[in-house]
């Protein structure tokens, strides 16, 4: 055989392996890539599920980021916020036209807590804006009781707020503003029946004092008793008199009718005298008179 032609036959018995080897690795490198393909299909299946949900999860996020940026509006500002006026409820908060506040942009304000929680003390409307600061007044009528319960310090700030959020504070505030107006004329019916149940004090302690006396009536010396010492000491004192009197008179008789008995025996002394004297034609003046002395008793 010609030399060529060995190295021909050569070269082909080295192809020949050559090709052996490599459709070897081939097939392995196929099947390899086979397993990779149906465990990424089948991981492509377990995540596919995940996906949808995450996907769900996202948009649902994405339409709460814009229902809060509608309904809350800008970004919340977290501030220092003091009390000014305890009166009015003007308050004083550490932003100002650095942040957007500008003249009648309505601001509701929430008091944080130390524990986090937030109370929604109620919508405000700028007074004076400065560069780094404002003064905030409430645009609904504030109390001095609600006044006193907000406490200094870092205070969230927004330009909206849910509707939920308003109609709620609005009707707290209406039930409170009519708490406030009975309660005012409670308070208004309790003074005038106060002052009703000081006048007729008064005017019982008049009365008493017209019936046993007291500091109330005048003390003139020309004013009736009566009306000076009272009624109960006017009495006694005429019942007084009157038994007094009535001593007088009692001791007025009894002289009376002591001298009446002395009278009556000088009467009858002088009859008998008169009777020892002689005895003429004549009637004695003396016995007649005596005779009409007993005719009379």
């Amino acid at each position: 055989m010609h030399t060529s032609g060995k190295v021909l036959a050569f070269l082909v018995v080295l192809l020949a392996i050559t090709a052996s080897v490599l459709t070897a690795k081939l097939v392995q490198v196929r099947n390899s890539w086979t397993a990779k393909s149906v465990a990424s299909k089948n991981k492509f299946n377990d995540l596919n599920p995940k996906v949808a949900a995450l996907q769900t999860q996202i948009d649902s996020l994405n339409n709460e980021i814009f229902r809060s940026r509608e309904l809350w509006g800008i970004v919340p500002l977290t501030a220092p916020t003091n009390v000014l006026n305890p009166n009015d409820g003007t308050v004083q908060v550490g932003f100002g036209s650095d942040a957007g506040l500008r003249d009648k942009l309505l601001m509701h304000g929430f008091e944080i807590a130390a524990d986090g929680t937030s109370t929604y003390r109620g919508s405000f409307l700028p007074v004076e804006i400065q560069n780094i600061g404002a003064t905030l007044k409430p645009n609904w009528r504030a109390t001095p009781e609600e006044i006193r319960t907000w406490q200094p310090g870092n205070w969230r700030w927004r330009n909206l707020v849910p509707p939920g959020y308003v109609d709620n504070f609005d009707k707290q505030l209406t039930a409170i503003l009519k708490y406030e107006e009975t309660l005012n004329d409670r308070i208004r019916t309790l003074n005038g029946q106060k002052k009703l149940l000081a006048e007729a004090n008064a005017k019982l302690k008049l009365r008493e004092a017209e019936l046993v006396g007291g500091d109330e009536l005048t003390k003139v010396d020309t004013v009736d008793p009566e009306f000076r010492d009272g009624l109960v000491a006017a009495m006694a004192a005429a019942e007084e008199d009157r038994n007094q009197t009535l001593l007088t008179i009692d001791k007025l008789r009894r002289e009376v009718r002591s001298v009446q008995a002395d009278i009556e025996q000088m009467l009858s002394d002088n009859l008998e005298l008169t009777n020892r004297l002689p005895q003429s034609g004549t009637t004695n003046p003396l016995s007649v008179k005596k005779n009409e002395s007993s005719v009379n008793k």
